[in-house]
This record gives C-alpha cells, structure tokens and sequence, in this order.
C-alpha cells in the first residue's frame, strides 16, 4: 500500500520542528552533528516537505504535508505566524 493511504508512520511522529539558528552551527555552512535532518519547509511552498541544501545540490521532495501529524503541523504554523519564519527544520534527535 502506498505511503499516501497508510496511517500516520512511526517516522513521521517524533520530530520536532526548530528553527535553521539551531540546526546550522554559529556562522559555518554546516550543521549540528548531534542531530538527523528530516527535511525542511518553506513558507513560499509549504504543502511538502523537501531536503536541506547540504552539497550544493537542488532541493528535492521528501513528504507530503499532509502526512504529518497535527501536533507537527500545528507547531510549523505557530512558527510560520506568531514567530515570523520563512524556513523551519524537521529534525531528530540522535541516540
């Protein structure tokens, strides 16, 4: 069964939502090791989810955002809103 139609995946509940002045280090284009990058959302386009621009490279789609759970999607529009953010991560934490 696709992604689509499935319930809510395991992977998708526990992440948190923060924003880029705690994932990349203080002035290095480089970011935190201590945590995993699930991907980021623009405010421009925010109906999907798409990677981080590590290498250079161009930003690809990584899930939908409909597929997110509320308690994810409701923190994504208080940033989005009251904090006045353009770009929030969706991370994890490492071990």
């Amino acid at each position: 069964m696709s992604r689509l139609f499935r319930d809510k995946n395991k992977d998708l509940i526990n992440l948190d939502v923060v924003t880029a002045d705690k994932v990349w280090n203080s002035g290095f284009k480089t970011y935190r090791k201590d945590i995993e990058i699930f991907g980021r959302v623009d405010k421009d386009c925010s109906s999907f989810v798409s990677n981080t621009n590590l290498k250079g490279k161009n930003f690809k789609f990584v899930e939908d955002f409909s597929n997110l759970s509320k308690k994810t999607k409701n923190e994504i529009v208080k940033k989005f809103k009251n904090e006045n953010r353009k770009v929030v991560y969706l991370i994890r934490k490492k071990g």
